[in-house]
């Protein structure tokens, strides 16, 4: 392994984590009145484009963390459609 694959292994965990803290958050409080639903369909839109660039080109390093991306993703609209009744 080459070290540009190392920094691609450490961009994939970092890009991975991005969103736990917030995951955590909301799951913790059961509140999401400050998450944005506009910006939760910018990130779908984002990820899903950058997993299919991924599986096109066959990198594993982009389909895992844009993999674990959208799922945490989906984990905050489910939050934000269970929790977000009632909330402003």
């Amino acid at each position: 392994m080459q070290w540009i694959d190392y920094l691609g292994i450490f961009g994939t965990f970092l890009s991975s984590i991005t969103f736990l803290p917030q995951v955590y958050k909301a799951w913790k409080t059961r509140s999401v009145g400050d998450l944005s639903a506009w910006m939760l369909a910018i990130l779908m839109g984002n990820v899903s484009t950058w997993l299919c660039y991924g599986i096109i080109k066959g990198d594993f390093f982009i389909i895992l963390a844009n993999s674990i991306i959208m799922a945490l993703t989906l984990l905050m609209v489910y939050f934000k459609v269970t929790y977000g009744k009632g909330q402003a």
